[in-house]
């Protein structure tokens, strides 16, 4: 009976480690941006679309300045953007 339950116990935490979704980043240049739909595309063609509001970005982002954007990907491309850091 202890051994069927260490077993159960185990497959549950292996179960729930998978669920969890660990943050990608990227940090590359910008190619474009576009402000009236949120949209930054980077040097090495990656887009990222609909950044949220609550995601503060300077007036005078620009091209060629260097982004480091903090994500959660899928197989299915981005989840959500959590955050985004324009580099020195």
């Amino acid at each position: 009976m202890y051994a069927r339950t260490l077993l159960f116990a185990g497959c549950l935490l292996l179960t729930g480690i998978g669920a969890i979704h660990a943050a990608d980043f990227v940090t590359a240049k910008i190619a474009s941006w576009n402000p009236a739909s949120r949209t930054l595309v980077l040097d090495d063609r990656t887009e990222f679309h609909d950044i949220p509001a609550e995601i503060a970005l300077p007036d005078n982002l620009s091209i060629g300045q260097t982004v480091t954007i903090n994500y959660i990907g899928s197989e299915d491309g981005i989840q959500e953007i959590l955050s985004v850091e324009v580099q020195p």
